[in-house]
């Protein structure tokens, strides 16, 4: 029995060393699997596999609203990766993303080895005038407004009515009247703060004019055309219309969460005949 032990011995220190010695993807295979789980709208799993530092910079709702608005989620996404630079525990690719219904975005991931995987650590793609580069998941530097919008669940559907028919009927007194002071005052401070209540009555003035009366809804569901959402920038957006007669009244309407309140932040108003 004892001559047999040192075989055993060493058979056991052998163990470990097997478990170990698995194959670690590329980091190409990663990102194109961290892009499949996306395109799939399998978003839990995406957020989960990326590295620490990028969770800890946007939360799982924020990267849900990026992705889609992104255009990532809706089919499967393929990329064509022009160039990689690879260290020893970093890699970056650099590449053009194209979703199944051809919208393409240029895109630069940065990937780290953590927890014996290759993981997403940032992907840039240019701002909207093309002048630089930034991390659209991130939250860092879009202010408190931001991340508490983005932090919200969109509104159960009664909320979602009494925000609509509250908000119309608000912008029909004030035509009628054609004083927009109180509605003005009703709208969220980040819209006053790019707008003055001048350029607000100046903007609709051309429905001032007409004087369409749409009080009727009072007594009437909004239909919503589409689900409401809440986008990668913090913003609920409602569509839909009302069918008053004789002609059907649509709206787009958009929203911000100031505390304690959603406030709105845009309005479009259309009489259909």
């Amino acid at each position: 029995m004892k001559k047999h032990l040192p075989l055993l011995l060493l058979a056991a220190l052998f163990l470990p060393a097997c478990k170990e010695s698995r194959h670690i993807p590329d980091p190409r295979s990663a990102a194109n699997d961290f892009l499949q789980k996306i395109g799939e709208s399998r978003f839990q799993d995406a957020y989960e596999s990326t590295a620490f530092a990028f969770r800890a910079q946007t939360n799982f709702r924020s990267f849900q609203a990026t992705a889609k608005d992104l255009g990532l989620s809706t089919g499967t996404v393929s990329c064509r990766w022009l160039s990689d630079e690879r260290r020893e525990r970093e890699a970056k690719l650099s590449g053009e993303l194209t979703s199944a219904q051809g919208k393409s975005v240029p895109v630069r991931l940065t990937l780290i080895l953590e927890r014996n995987a290759w993981r997403v650590f940032a992907l840039r793609t240019p701002t909207s005038n093309g002048n630089r580069e930034a991390d659209p998941f991130s939250l860092l530097g879009k202010g408190d407004s931001f991340e508490s919008s983005a932090n919200h669940e969109v509104p159960s559907l009664k909320v979602l009515q009494n925000l609509t028919a509250t908000h119309l009927l608000l912008l029909n007194e004030a035509t009628q009247k054609n004083d927009f002071r109180e509605f003005y005052n009703k709208v969220s401070l980040a819209w006053q703060s790019q707008l003055t209540l001048k350029q607000l009555t100046d903007a609709f003035r051309p429905y001032v004019e007409r004087k369409p009366d749409i009080s009727s809804i009072a007594h009437l569901e909004p239909v919503f055309d589409v689900p409401a959402e809440i986008d990668s920038e913090g913003f609920l957006t409602l569509r839909g219309h009302y069918e008053t007669q004789p002609y059907r009244t649509s709206f787009a309407l958009r929203f911000i969460f100031e505390f304690p309140y959603w406030k709105l932040h845009g309005i479009q108003v259309q009489i259909q005949g």
